[in-house]
């Protein structure tokens, strides 16, 4: 058992890292170590840091507003980013579950989609822009 004193955005954390088995390859003599490891993590500064993760992956949904003229909905950026491509523009019909932004966080390729059907009205990113979580991207009327 291991133990360390992590900091992650200035909370500091300890961690116990603890190998549970370790193998010899018998084909070229080499020690070659497998390793599953268990860790517990216990939070110095915070007191609830599961709730806090599983409220960041939770995907942002669109934000309806009413207005006199008719319903819009406001497709927020689910996470920070940057935006790679733009797959819609203004006066496009879309449907529910069709792509609009392809947006990178973490390097890692994230599609954002449609969750109501209408008419693209504003287009407020294009590529290469860097997006903060809460952004609105598209506003479908």
């Amino acid at each position: 058992m291991r133990r360390f004193r992590v900091r992650v955005n200035g909370k500091d954390y300890d961690v116990e890292i603890e190998e549970l088995s370790s193998v010899a390859d018998s084909n070229s003599g080499a020690a070659v170590q497998k390793t599953e490891t268990r860790q517990k993590v216990e939070a110095v500064d915070s007191p609830k840091p599961a709730e806090t993760v599983k409220e960041a992956q939770k995907p942002a949904e669109p934000v309806k507003e009413s207005s006199g003229s008719g319903e819009k909905a406001k497709i927020l950026s689910p996470m920070s980013g940057s935006i790679l491509e733009v797959l819609v523009s203004v006066g496009d019909s879309v449907s529910p579950g069709q792509k609009l932004v392809i947006l990178e966080a973490m390097k890692m390729e994230n599609s954002i989609l449609s969750e109501d059907s209408g008419t693209v009205s504003e287009v407020r990113v294009k590529k290469g822009d860097n997006i903060d979580a809460g952004e609105i991207m598209i506003v479908l009327a």
